[in-house]
């Protein structure tokens, strides 16, 4: 039972300090990374609430214990950061990229712009 205390203090306490900083627009506070702090703490706190509730809908799913309903979207969810991440960086090399050819475009311009004159 204590767990479950603990674990509803610490989801309110994150849910409420993400959407302190989102209401500040502090540390670029998304409205993307304020819901998945929604979504992931608010299901931790939704699971601590209400474990009878959780332990039904696993057993209907076909998982049978809240744990492995648990790890499973927690597997899920690892899984679309990753690839979520993935994509950024692919963005990322993508507009180093550009930028590289552009400054050396930029630099063959300003040598034959010199060896013109």
């Amino acid at each position: 039972m204590i767990v479950y205390i603990i674990l509803i203090c610490i989801s309110l306490w994150f849910i409420g300090s993400k959407f302190a900083a989102f209401i500040r627009h502090e540390h670029n506070q998304t409205a993307y990374k304020f819901a998945t702090t929604l979504f992931i703490w608010g299901g931790i706190l939704f699971t601590s609430l209400f474990p009878g509730e959780v332990r039904r809908l696993s057993q209907q799913m076909g998982f049978g214990e809240n744990l492995n309903t648990l790890i499973f979207f927690g597997f899920v969810i690892v899984f679309i950061l990753f690839f979520r991440l993935l994509r950024s960086v692919e963005n990322l090399e993508r507009n180093i990229t550009e930028l590289v050819r552009q400054n050396a475009l930029m630099d063959l311009k300003t040598k034959l712009s010199a060896q013109s004159k």
